[in-house]
């Protein structure tokens, strides 16, 4: 499906779907699409304890059990970073409010601290949440569009892009 015509609407952000979009973005890509991570993670746990009491490598257990916390701390520390750049990005905004324009060609954000145009061709998937619509032009880059305000036709039209389910 095309977007016929240009598009020009105003959003405004709340608190509430931002935080929403950086859970989301947490769990999906930190959690759910690292599922060989977290297993292994979950057997060098296992393995540790087994090491630690009925092994003879007590010091064997402590390596693996370390290594296998890792993952926790990767999250929690990507969790902070995002969560603090995402919040003071939303911050740093005039009135919680963004003017969007959306046409055949792309998505113009304004005026969004480090707006800018993004051309569908660089979107790489859409994830549609209850609140907004989370438009992705990197793997860790995104803009979260609330819906409230969004045309119906944008909203169908974004609905047929790249999704994870």
């Amino acid at each position: 499906m095309d977007l016929q015509g240009s598009h020009h609407f105003t959003v405004r952000y709340d608190e509430d779907i931002v935080r929403d979009a950086i859970r989301t973005f947490i769990w999906r890509r930190a959690i759910v699409e690292q599922k060989v991570i977290w297993i292994t993670s979950v057997l060098m746990a296992v393995s540790s304890f087994y090491f630690l009491f009925w092994g003879d490598a007590g010091w064997m257990a402590g390596v693996m059990l370390g290594v296998a916390l890792l993952p926790l701390v990767f999250v929690a520390v990507f969790w902070r970073v995002r969560h603090a750049n995402t919040l003071n990005r939303f911050k740093r905004m005039d009135d919680q409010k963004a003017e969007i324009t959306m046409d055949g060609e792309g998505m113009q954000i304004r005026p969004d601290p480090g707006s800018g145009r993004t051309a569908w061709r660089d979107v790489i998937e859409v994830w549609e949440r209850p609140g907004s619509f989370i438009v992705f032009s990197g793997a860790a880059t995104f803009d979260t569009l609330p819906r409230d305000g969004m045309p119906e036709e944008v909203q169908a039209f974004l609905r047929t892009r790249p999704v994870q389910d």
